[in-house]
């Protein structure tokens, strides 16, 4: 990967529409994460070049984004402990999941990917 990958926005507010589009990315990649698999990637265009980045860092993307998600993103998140429709909340609490869960516990996953 050429460059380094920048998260935005740097203190909250909005964020561009194709680094959320990488977050939305994301969430349908992870709720597809069956137990066993290795962390998915997804594509994020940096510099007019498309990149494959795994989802924990599409997460980091959207870090203190203050747009709102649409509800079904949210309702899919909730249960992670998202609190609320902000794209931040949701990444967070994504984020926090695979870090924590993904590591190793393939019932949780299994639960999840159920959903």
């Amino acid at each position: 990967m050429n460059g380094t990958i920048k998260n935005y926005p740097q203190r909250g507010g909005h964020a561009a529409g194709h680094v959320r589009d990488t977050f939305l990315s994301a969430v349908e990649a992870f709720s597809g994460w069956k137990p066993g698999e290795p962390e998915p990637n997804v594509e994020y265009e940096m510099g007019y070049e498309t990149n494959l980045i795994p989802i924990s860092r599409a997460c980091t993307l959207v870090w203190n984004c203050t747009d709102c998600v649409p509800g079904g993103v949210f309702n899919k998140l909730k249960e992670l402990g998202a609190k609320n429709r902000t794209y931040a909340a949701c990444a967070r609490a994504m984020y926090s999941w695979i870090r924590s869960v993904a590591g190793g516990d393939d019932e949780t996953l299994a639960y999840w990917s159920e959903r």
